[in-house]
């Protein structure tokens, strides 16, 4: 079975490109034209961008507000500044352009989708933050996520891991559930359930996020995390053509402290000697451990390059435009034998059938490969990696004399530290690929009624299909006493969702006043299927060496599969009076098959009023002043389909007892609850808008989110019997910032500057009745169950929970002692926060959830180069480092490690000198608890572009990703924390900051090139 990539499918794509780039080379027959842009006021205006309708080729006017450019007589003129209107000249025969500027926010009057519709934004009365391509196509992307972070203010990402194509956490102004999941709604052209990882970022024109419950109201119960509204491009003008590939270099840039071989073997030897045992390593090993070190960690990690290259092709008129692209994406990570690959195509068509009538067409198709992703293999004593930089360092990884040759040393040859099998063989001899197939469809039909109706219908197609293939070997079964296992496994999932929208929308304006007015019904059902084979311990000839036949007992055959609807109905109406007042309401209606009859129907209505003080501004320097404030509601839905009903589990293996075997048979795992009903989310929203000079904006959001009837799963006493129930309260409370303008707009230079900054502030106001907490039991990195985090009132979600550690006990006289006078620990044992009965106490131990996020994007154009500076921070939360507790000497696995901060209390030169870790040292304390505060230069990227060459606009770029972070965390990243992104289940934000071994984000070297036809 061959499960890599077809190398020959790869040369036929880049080739496809090479010849697509050879034949759009030619010239055209262009002009030079010179031109001068003057205000009102006949002042010149510097800074002006002048672009050729459909292309990337522009300039910009200099101090005199004086430009050339070289132009056909075909070629139509834009003309942008902010706060002035947008003109389109046509060249013709002109060969001098006088231009005058007129009055009007560009920001302002800036259409923005605000879904079922759009608005401008001078209308907006609800929150919102609106991310256009301009803001990160100076930064090379393979996922929208990126460009979101940082970049929009109440918008926080999370990586779960340096994985390529790994989960990516996004989370609108905080979270609010406490076992359901936080992640926004994703909408893309109208259609839900997208899904940001697939998207191609080159193929978004702009992301709009929906934040306040005025703006989420309209999509009731899909929008009590937030929204996020994706619109993909479109075309325009004349012909283009865009062809852009880079390629990327990365390694992780930090290596973990801890005793190389040399120093571990001597260590091993000066322990035995204190105990009168003879050394295990004679003085030559130690002296080739010195010369000749075994690092695993070096082992399993490498150098990884990367390509991404894209094509598209867009332009239409007033009748019909379309865009097309393609994108391909190899990927290599940073762990061995990891690769992952992206194919996807993208056609975006539209025409106007008449004056009244217009359709859409928009298809997508993506297929993500996966292979050998680390974090699919054994998580028990935490990641491969983890596994690699605890393991024996005098362990050699191939059994060969000179220890790189021969085949694998599946154990330490001294059964020293991580008694798990060598990660570097696991990954080497194993192969598991997971391909994800996408493809959506939507078509967008409207039909203009009369003047004032429109009538809008929207219908979405959207098929995913996951197909797994994995042979795991980690360990080897030929031997009896060995660990691990070899495991197989096949799974394949298939999930459809379709949607049906119909919008119908009235606008008219009576004089001074204007009214805006949306009816929806909407229908959206998905409907899911799976069905997997697993076994382990088996024997595949010329593939694994395993046992004789398997274990039938360990042979596992499953099939499942379910579906859901949701039935909804929504009124919108906005109301202004003489672009000073603006006012909003809506109600939305849910109806969803998760719930009972009785209780299906949740009602969320919203309002938002905003006033404009126009008059108040004119003639001074203000260009914008609003003040916005709203309140509404929304709901979640986010349970499974089944919550409401009893479920059973079958009890097996059979049971013996007295010479009589028990048949199997079935038990309860889930109550039935047939009054759970929505959760709810209330949200008040106070905001101020300022424009100043035509050249800054402020936006400033003050929140307070209350999300009530949590959606909490839990047991019934005494049992393992869980049940679902509508109970407890949290709180977020906030406020988001951005600020953005050009500090510098002069003839040749151009400062543009942007600043997105929140903080939240989270609280569970209350759990069950009586309940005052609630303990989350991990298993963790040592492979034992511990309390490693708990929900708690008064307490922020995502908090810690273990011992405090206060160091060592350093007399005997402070030791506390037993009833029978002996001490109850001894000298250099780990000391901690005790009770009255001399136990150590479980206490809260900090957040993993940031309070502040942050990031400060920096464009310099001077004349034909630009400069990219992006840098981001998180701050107010922590990292259980439970990796540190790991390499620190624990329990179980790990037992016989020390840190690099015990080799430094370690003094050779007196071998009595030896530190003790003490008694059985505990892993959930707060000895490895570390603030995660970071700042990161996310991305530094150098251009420059040749108007013409050879009749193509090329630019060329460099830069780097991830190049720097200052943190005082001791571990690889503290962004990224090993819990998935956005699970099917259970909610992992009450787990956030739990670091059992992620594979951390590397730094990135880039090389492109992009061409503009």
């Amino acid at each position: 079975m061959n499960i890599t990539s077809n190398a020959s499918a790869k040369n036929a794509f880049a080739s496809l490109f090479f010849i697509l780039f050879l034949g759009m080379l030619t010239t055209y027959s262009q002009e030079l034209i010179e031109g001068s842009i003057v205000d009102e006021g006949d002042i010149p205006v510097p800074g002006v961008n002048i672009l050729i309708e459909g292309t990337d080729k522009g300039v910009v006017s200099d101090f005199d507000g004086k430009f050339s450019i070289s132009a056909s007589i075909s070629d139509v003129l834009i003309i942008s500044y902010l706060g002035y209107e947008t003109q389109r000249i046509l060249v013709g025969e002109q060969k001098i352009i006088s231009i005058k500027l007129k009055s009007d926010s560009e920001v302002l009057d800036d259409v923005v989708v605000v879904g079922y519709g759009s608005a401008r934004r001078k209308d907006l009365s609800g929150s919102f933050s609106t991310l256009k391509s301009e803001s990160f196509e100076n930064q090379p992307l393979s996922r929208p996520e990126e460009a979101l972070q940082g970049r929009v203010s109440g918008v926080s990402i999370q990586k779960s891991s340096g994985i390529p194509g790994s989960q990516i956490k996004v989370r609108v102004r905080g979270v609010n559930s406490v076992t359901g999941n936080n992640a926004p709604l994703v909408v893309i052209d109208g259609v839900f359930g997208g899904n940001l990882q697939s998207i191609n970022p080159a193929d978004i024109a702009s992301i709009n996020v929906l934040k306040d419950a005025s703006a989420l109201a309209i999509y009731g119960s899909r929008g009590s995390n937030g929204v996020i509204l994706v619109t993909t491009k479109k075309g325009k003008g004349k012909t283009k053509i865009s062809l852009e590939t880079f390629t990327t270099l990365s390694k992780v840039s930090r290596s973990i402290d801890r005793l190389n071989s040399e120093q571990f073997a001597r260590f091993k030897n000066e322990q035995r000697a204190l105990n009168g045992n003879d050394p295990i390593f004679t003085d030559a090993e130690v002296a080739n451990f010195a010369a000749n070190p075994i690092d695993y960690e070096d082992a399993i990690l490498r150098e990884a390059f990367g390509t991404n290259t894209q094509l598209s092709v867009s332009g239409g008129s007033d009748k019909f435009n379309y865009f097309l692209s393609g994108n391909y994406v190899d990927q290599d990570g940073v762990v061995i034998t990891n690769d992952y690959e992206r194919y996807s195509l993208r056609s975006n068509i539209k025409t106007n059938i008449s004056d009244r009538v217009s359709l859409g067409v928009n298809l997508f198709g993506s297929r993500e490969t996966d292979i050998n992703n680390p974090n699919s293999f054994d998580r028990v004593t935490g990641s491969l990696l983890t596994r690699a930089i605890t393991y024996d360092p005098t362990t050699p990884i191939f059994s060969g004399n000179d220890g790189i040759n021969g085949g694998y040393n599946i154990e330490s040859l001294n059964s020293f530290a991580n008694n798990r099998p060598n990660p570097i063989a696991a990954l080497n001899r194993s192969n598991r690929e997971f391909i994800s197939d996408r493809l959506n469809a939507n078509i967008d039909f409207k039909y203009k009624i009369s003047d004032h109706f429109t009538y809008n219908m929207v219908v979405g197609l959207a098929t995913i299909t996951n197909t797994l293939q994995s042979f795991i070997v980690d360990g080897d079964n030929s031997t009896t006493d060995a660990v691990g296992h070899t495991t197989v496994n096949f799974n394949n999932t298939r999930i459809t969702n379709h949607q049906v929208s119909n919008i119908l929308n009235y606008k008219n304006d009576f004089g001074n006043h204007a009214i805006d007015a949306t009816a929806v019904y909407e229908f959206q059902g998905s409907r899911s299927e799976s069905n997997s084979y697993s076994t382990v311990d088996v024997t595949i000839p010329g593939f694994f060496v395993g046992g004789d036949e398997g274990n039938p007992d360990d042979q596992r055959f499953s099939n499942g599969g379910g579906q859901t609807a949701i039935q909804s109905f929504l009124g919108r109406a906005t109301y202004s009076y003489s672009d000073d007042l603006y006012l909003t309401a809506s109600l939305r209606v849910d109806q969803s098959s998760r719930f009972l009859r009785d209780n299906r129907t949740g009602y969320f209505p919203s309002v938002s009023l905003a006033y404009g003080f126009n008059k108040l501004i004119e003639d001074s320097k203000f260009n914008n002043l609003k003040l916005r404030v709203s309140w509404g509601e929304v709901g979640s839905q986010f349970i499974s389909p089944l919550a409401n009903q009893a479920g059973v589990v079958n009890v097996f293996p059979a049971v013996t007892f007295d010479g009589v075997t028990a048949v199997i048979g079935n038990r309860f795992s889930r109550a039935a609850n047939p009054n759970i009903t929505w959760e709810t989310t209330e949200q008040w929203n106070a905001g101020l808008d300022v424009g100043l000079s035509n050249r800054f904006s402020l936006s400033f959001d003050y929140f307070i989110k209350n999300t009530r009837d949590l959606l909490l799963v839990s047991q019934l006493p005494n049992s393992n019997i869980n049940f679902s129930s509508n109970v407890g309260e949290v709180r977020n409370e906030g406020f988001d910032i951005t600020l953005s303008g050009d500090i510098i707009a002069r003839k040749d230079f151009i400062w543009n500057s942007s600043l997105a900054l929140s903080h939240v502030e989270n609280e569970v106001i209350a759990l069950n009745d009586g309940q005052e907490q609630i303990v989350g039991n991990i298993q963790s990195i040592d492979g034992t169950t511990n309390p490693i985090n708990v929900i708690r009132e008064g307490l922020p979600l995502g908090q810690f929970y273990g011992f405090v550690f206060l160091g060592t006990w350093k007399s005997t006289d402070d030791i506390p002692t037993r009833p029978n006078g002996t001490p109850l620990f001894r000298p250099g044992d780990a000391r901690y926060v005790l009770d009255e009965n001399n136990r150590p106490v479980l206490q809260p131990l900090g957040s993993g959830i940031p309070k502040t996020t942050w990031g400060l994007n920096n464009t310099f154009t001077y004349k034909n180069w630009d400069v990219n500076v992006f840098i981001q921070g998180a701050h107010g939360f922590k990292v259980f480092n439970l990796v540190e507790g790991a390499i620190n000497g624990q329990r179980g696995a790990f037992r016989d490690n020390l840190s690099f901060n015990a080799l430094n209390a370690w003094t050779p030169d007196n071998e009595t000198d030896i530190p003790r870790l003490g008694s059985n040292p505990l892993l959930n304390s707060s000895q490895f608890v570390e603030d995660g505060d970071y700042i990161r230069l996310s991305n530094l990227t150098i251009g420059y572009t040749i108007q013409d060459l050879f009749g193509v606009r090329t630019k060329f770029y460099v830069g780097g990703q991830n190049l720097a972070i200052i943190t005082d965390y001791s571990g690889y990243d503290p962004e990224v924390t090993s819990r998935p992104g956005n699970p099917s289940s259970a909610n992992t934000d009450v787990g956030s900051g739990i670091n059992i071994g992620a594979i951390p984000t590397p730094r990135s070297y880039t090389l492109g090139v992009k061409f503009d036809f």
